[in-house]
């Protein structure tokens, strides 16, 4: 299922440059059959993790692991892996261990935001209640690893550890710096452990499965790295321009929820730092001075910098991928990269 490379490298690199619109659904006809066909079975194998769970949890739970997004972590599970000649059990098995893990940190997330909604549909917390879907998050989580120590490999468990140990301590961190004063380097610092850990681990895993080269791994750890880095920049900028329901959560969501962004960051220097810190240090500030505070910060120059930052990020991971096979998975990786900044979704 996940052999087989060759003369498809060239039309995947022929999907660059076509509009932010198309991305989504150009990234899922780029995909190489056998890719496709593995997405599906990780799709079954998410569902089967939210029916094991116990009876209480099985609504919140499936209601959780599928309501929607690009999959983008198991996919650059199964497209890191394909480069090299891995266990198809033992992908599809890591794939669906870091899309169960990365469910149970949003429903935790959500809960300490008390975010009312996500992709335009109730959160857990909000649906179920605190309890519920403390213990909904905790399960998915012993999930994630009871499939990772199914695979068995120690290196898996490692990494994925390394990354949980990141999203925790990267969200205990967001909390406390919420409404303070942050500078660019305790940023990057909170968005490496929060959400580019994960994007690693999920390289790392892939790398590994495939029997690929230390080098050929660290590359990809580094890959892995950077995306998860411009990513979290291009959610930023998303959260001040984007749309409801397309970003998956409301328009100047971070801001009201006291979070310190890189956008912000640069706009507190070169904007009107008191609006913008009278908006961060009110407790659920209204419509009217949420729009304020958002103006003042697309008053700047803060969008253009955060995004030339992102793009930096991306020329980053796209050099570490040289070091890898050549073929369609690389491409599509390196598409992937390329669509991060100004993505709209």
């Amino acid at each position: 299922m996940f052999g087989g490379r060759g003369s498809q490298a060239a039309s995947s690199r022929s999907i660059a440059g076509q509009s932010v619109n198309q991305s989504a659904q150009t990234l899922q006809s780029a995909l190489p059959p056998h890719t496709v066909e593995a997405a599906r079975e990780v799709e079954d194998l998410l569902a089967g993790v939210a029916r094991r769970a116990p009876e209480t949890l099985v609504a919140p739970a499936l209601e959780a692991v599928t309501a929607g997004g690009k999959r983008l972590r198991p996919l650059l599970v199964l497209l890191t892996s394909g480069m090299g000649e891995p266990d198809e059990q033992a992908v599809l098995l890591a794939s669906t261990a870091v899309e169960v893990l990365h469910t149970a940190t949003l429903i935790h997330d959500d809960i300490v935001d008390r975010a009312e909604s996500r992709r335009g549909r109730p959160t857990t917390v909000a649906a179920y209640g605190r309890d519920v879907a403390v213990a909904t998050g905790d399960y998915l989580f012993a999930e994630a690893f009871a499939d990772l120590a199914e695979i068995g490999d120690p290196r898996l468990i490692r990494s994925f550890a390394e990354a949980s140990e990141g999203l925790a301590a990267g969200e205990l961190e967001q909390y406390r710096a919420a409404g303070a004063e942050v500078d660019v380097e305790v940023y990057l610092e909170h968005i490496r452990m929060k959400t580019a850990g994960l994007f690693k681990a999920a390289c790392v895993a892939g790398g590994s499965l495939g029997g690929l080269s230390l080098r050929q791994i660290d590359a990809l750890a580094n890959y892995g790295q950077a995306l998860g880095i411009a990513f979290q920049m291009s959610d930023d900028v998303m959260d001040l321009v984007g749309e409801p329901g397309v970003t998956g959560k409301g328009v100047g969501s971070d801001l009201a929820e006291g979070t310190v962004t890189l956008p912000v960051i640069f706009a507190l220097n070169e904007g009107d730092a008191g609006l913008i810190n009278r908006v961060l240090s009110t407790p659920e500030p209204g419509p009217d001075l949420l729009e304020s505070g958002i103006d003042a910060v697309l008053a700047t120059g803060a969008v253009e910098k955060t995004e030339a930052w992102a793009r930096g990020e991306v020329e980053t991971a796209l050099e570490d991928l040289k070091l890898l096979p050549d073929g369609p998975e690389r491409a599509i990786l390196e598409y992937v990269a390329a669509e991060v900044v100004g993505r709209n979704s």
